[in-house]
Protein backbone atom coordinates (compact mmCIF):
# COMPACT_ATOMS: atom_id res chain seq x y z
CA UNK A 1 0.00 0.00 0.00
CA UNK A 2 2.91 1.91 0.81
CA UNK A 3 4.79 1.66 -2.51
CA UNK A 4 1.48 1.97 -4.58
CA UNK A 5 -0.68 4.72 -2.90
CA UNK A 6 0.24 6.13 0.30
CA UNK A 7 4.38 7.30 -0.90
CA UNK A 8 2.55 9.26 -3.49
CA UNK A 9 -0.72 11.08 -1.99
CA UNK A 10 -0.76 13.86 0.60
CA UNK A 11 -1.45 11.35 3.59
CA UNK A 12 -1.12 12.40 7.21
CA UNK A 13 0.84 8.90 8.69
CA UNK A 14 -1.76 8.72 11.34
CA UNK A 15 -4.61 8.60 9.18
CA UNK A 16 -3.05 5.15 7.48
CA UNK A 17 -4.65 1.69 9.29
CA UNK A 18 -4.17 -1.16 7.64
CA UNK A 19 -5.66 -4.39 9.29
CA UNK A 20 -2.37 -6.74 10.98
CA UNK A 21 -2.64 -10.19 9.71
CA UNK A 22 0.21 -10.69 12.25
CA UNK A 23 -1.87 -9.59 15.42
CA UNK A 24 -2.29 -12.50 18.50
CA UNK A 25 -5.99 -12.44 17.57
CA UNK A 26 -7.31 -11.94 14.24
CA UNK A 27 -10.68 -12.13 15.22
CA UNK A 28 -10.10 -8.87 18.10
CA UNK A 29 -8.34 -7.24 14.70
CA UNK A 30 -10.94 -7.49 12.69
CA UNK A 31 -13.37 -5.98 15.41
CA UNK A 32 -10.64 -3.23 16.17
CA UNK A 33 -10.71 -2.45 12.63
CA UNK A 34 -14.29 -2.35 11.78
CA UNK A 35 -14.43 0.00 15.09
CA UNK A 36 -11.69 1.97 13.89
CA UNK A 37 -13.82 2.79 10.56
CA UNK A 38 -17.04 3.48 12.78
CA UNK A 39 -15.37 6.01 14.88
CA UNK A 40 -13.72 8.24 11.98
CA UNK A 41 -16.85 8.38 10.79
CA UNK A 42 -16.95 5.83 8.39
CA UNK A 43 -15.43 5.22 4.92
CA UNK A 44 -15.27 8.02 2.37
CA UNK A 45 -14.06 6.43 -0.61
CA UNK A 46 -13.78 3.10 -0.78
CA UNK A 47 -10.69 2.07 -3.65
CA UNK A 48 -10.84 -1.39 -4.83
CA UNK A 49 -9.63 -3.57 -8.26
CA UNK A 50 -11.52 -6.61 -9.09
CA UNK A 51 -10.31 -10.34 -8.98
CA UNK A 52 -10.86 -11.79 -12.27
CA UNK A 53 -13.72 -13.87 -10.28
CA UNK A 54 -15.70 -11.04 -9.16
CA UNK A 55 -14.58 -10.27 -5.65
CA UNK A 56 -14.03 -7.31 -4.20
CA UNK A 57 -11.19 -6.67 -2.02
CA UNK A 58 -10.84 -10.55 -0.51
CA UNK A 59 -14.61 -11.31 -0.33
CA UNK A 60 -14.19 -13.87 -2.61
CA UNK A 61 -16.84 -15.80 -4.41
CA UNK A 62 -19.64 -16.96 -2.04
CA UNK A 63 -19.07 -14.40 0.62
CA UNK A 64 -22.14 -12.50 2.49
CA UNK A 65 -23.26 -9.94 0.73
CA UNK A 66 -23.75 -8.32 4.41
CA UNK A 67 -20.18 -9.49 6.07
CA UNK A 68 -17.85 -7.02 7.64
CA UNK A 69 -14.50 -7.19 8.52
CA UNK A 70 -13.13 -10.74 8.54
CA UNK A 71 -10.68 -13.56 8.09
CA UNK A 72 -10.94 -14.76 4.66
CA UNK A 73 -9.46 -17.80 3.33
CA UNK A 74 -8.39 -17.46 -0.02
CA UNK A 75 -9.18 -19.70 -3.20
CA UNK A 76 -6.76 -20.87 -5.38
CA UNK A 77 -7.65 -18.14 -8.24
CA UNK A 78 -6.64 -15.55 -5.72
CA UNK A 79 -3.22 -17.07 -4.12
CA UNK A 80 -2.21 -17.69 -7.64
CA UNK A 81 -3.15 -14.14 -8.63
CA UNK A 82 -1.21 -12.68 -5.71
CA UNK A 83 2.14 -14.59 -6.21
CA UNK A 84 3.60 -12.34 -7.99
CA UNK A 85 3.92 -10.57 -4.82
CA UNK A 86 5.79 -13.88 -3.34
CA UNK A 87 8.45 -14.10 -6.21
CA UNK A 88 5.80 -16.34 -8.05
CA UNK A 89 5.59 -19.02 -5.39
CA UNK A 90 1.90 -19.67 -4.39
CA UNK A 91 3.59 -21.47 -1.66
CA UNK A 92 4.76 -18.69 -0.11
CA UNK A 93 1.06 -16.40 -0.69
CA UNK A 94 -0.63 -16.62 2.52
CA UNK A 95 -4.30 -18.67 2.54
CA UNK A 96 -5.63 -16.47 4.40
CA UNK A 97 -6.23 -12.85 4.87
CA UNK A 98 -8.63 -9.77 6.49
CA UNK A 99 -10.68 -8.23 4.51
CA UNK A 100 -12.87 -5.59 4.87
CA UNK A 101 -16.28 -6.76 4.40
CA UNK A 102 -18.80 -6.27 1.62
CA UNK A 103 -21.17 -5.03 4.14
CA UNK A 104 -18.26 -2.72 5.18
CA UNK A 105 -17.53 -1.79 1.89
CA UNK A 106 -20.90 -0.43 0.44
CA UNK A 107 -21.71 1.45 3.56
CA UNK A 108 -18.66 3.90 2.05
CA UNK A 109 -19.56 7.19 0.97
CA UNK A 110 -18.29 6.65 -2.74
CA UNK A 111 -16.50 3.33 -4.19
CA UNK A 112 -13.84 3.68 -7.27
CA UNK A 113 -13.47 0.46 -8.90
CA UNK A 114 -10.12 -0.57 -10.95
CA UNK A 115 -10.05 -3.16 -13.38
CA UNK A 116 -7.42 -3.56 -16.44
CA UNK A 117 -6.38 -6.29 -19.16
CA UNK A 118 -8.33 -8.74 -20.50
CA UNK A 119 -8.21 -10.99 -17.99
CA UNK A 120 -10.93 -9.03 -15.72
CA UNK A 121 -13.02 -8.42 -18.80
CA UNK A 122 -15.25 -11.15 -17.85
CA UNK A 123 -15.31 -10.20 -13.92
CA UNK A 124 -16.36 -6.76 -15.05
CA UNK A 125 -19.09 -7.92 -17.34
CA UNK A 126 -20.31 -9.97 -14.50
CA UNK A 127 -20.36 -7.59 -11.97
CA UNK A 128 -22.01 -4.65 -14.10
CA UNK A 129 -24.00 -6.47 -16.38
CA UNK A 130 -25.76 -9.43 -14.68
CA UNK A 131 -27.90 -10.01 -11.66
CA UNK A 132 -26.25 -9.76 -8.25
CA UNK A 133 -24.81 -12.47 -6.72
CA UNK A 134 -22.67 -13.63 -3.78
CA UNK A 135 -20.31 -15.86 -6.30
CA UNK A 136 -19.76 -12.44 -7.66
CA UNK A 137 -19.58 -10.26 -5.13
CA UNK A 138 -18.76 -6.89 -6.69
CA UNK A 139 -22.10 -7.39 -8.52
CA UNK A 140 -23.38 -5.95 -5.29
CA UNK A 141 -22.40 -2.56 -6.74
CA UNK A 142 -24.84 -2.32 -8.54
CA UNK A 143 -26.73 -1.21 -5.36
CA UNK A 144 -24.44 1.30 -4.38
CA UNK A 145 -25.20 5.35 -5.53
CA UNK A 146 -22.36 6.54 -6.05
CA UNK A 147 -19.83 3.70 -7.41
CA UNK A 148 -17.35 4.95 -9.81
CA UNK A 149 -16.09 2.06 -12.56
CA UNK A 150 -12.25 2.82 -14.23
CA UNK A 151 -11.77 0.44 -17.14
CA UNK A 152 -9.80 -0.32 -19.83
CA UNK A 153 -10.76 -0.60 -23.34
CA UNK A 154 -9.10 -4.37 -22.93
CA UNK A 155 -11.17 -4.57 -19.18
CA UNK A 156 -14.63 -3.91 -21.06
CA UNK A 157 -14.55 -6.09 -23.80
CA UNK A 158 -17.30 -8.08 -23.00
CA UNK A 159 -19.42 -5.45 -21.80
CA UNK A 160 -21.77 -5.13 -24.46
CA UNK A 161 -21.92 -2.75 -27.11
CA UNK A 162 -24.39 -0.73 -25.70
CA UNK A 163 -23.10 -0.27 -21.99
CA UNK A 164 -20.08 0.96 -22.95
CA UNK A 165 -21.96 3.83 -25.71
CA UNK A 166 -23.87 4.65 -22.88
CA UNK A 167 -21.73 4.90 -20.32
CA UNK A 168 -18.73 7.20 -22.90
CA UNK A 169 -21.76 9.00 -23.97
CA UNK A 170 -22.04 10.29 -20.01
CA UNK A 171 -18.59 10.81 -19.46
CA UNK A 172 -18.38 14.76 -20.92
CA UNK A 173 -20.83 15.61 -18.22
CA UNK A 174 -19.43 13.17 -15.01
CA UNK A 175 -16.30 15.96 -16.06
CA UNK A 176 -18.40 18.58 -16.01
CA UNK A 177 -19.33 17.61 -12.55
CA UNK A 178 -16.05 16.67 -11.30
CA UNK A 179 -14.52 19.60 -12.21
CA UNK A 180 -16.61 21.69 -10.09
CA UNK A 181 -15.33 20.75 -6.65
CA UNK A 182 -11.89 21.33 -7.80
CA UNK A 183 -12.75 25.03 -9.61
CA UNK A 184 -14.58 25.89 -5.94
CA UNK A 185 -11.58 24.85 -4.53
CA UNK A 186 -9.22 26.76 -6.99
CA UNK A 187 -11.95 29.91 -6.15
CA UNK A 188 -10.91 29.59 -2.08
CA UNK A 189 -7.61 28.87 -2.81
CA UNK A 190 -6.92 32.57 -5.04
CA UNK A 191 -9.28 34.06 -2.44
CA UNK A 192 -6.90 33.49 -0.33
CA UNK A 193 -3.74 34.12 -2.02
CA UNK A 194 -5.79 38.34 -2.30
CA UNK A 195 -5.59 38.69 0.89
CA UNK A 196 -1.85 38.56 1.40
CA UNK A 197 -1.48 40.87 -1.67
Amino acid sequence: MFENLFNHIDINPSNIDIPNGKADSLLEECKRYEEAIKSCGGIDLFISGIGSDGHLAFNEPGSSLNSRTRVQILNNETIIANSRFFQNDCNKVPTKAITVGIGTLMDAKEILVMASGFNKALAVHKAIEKGISHMCTASVLQMHENCIWLVDEEASQELKVKTVNFYRSQLPEYLKILEKPFQQQNKIINNNNNCFN
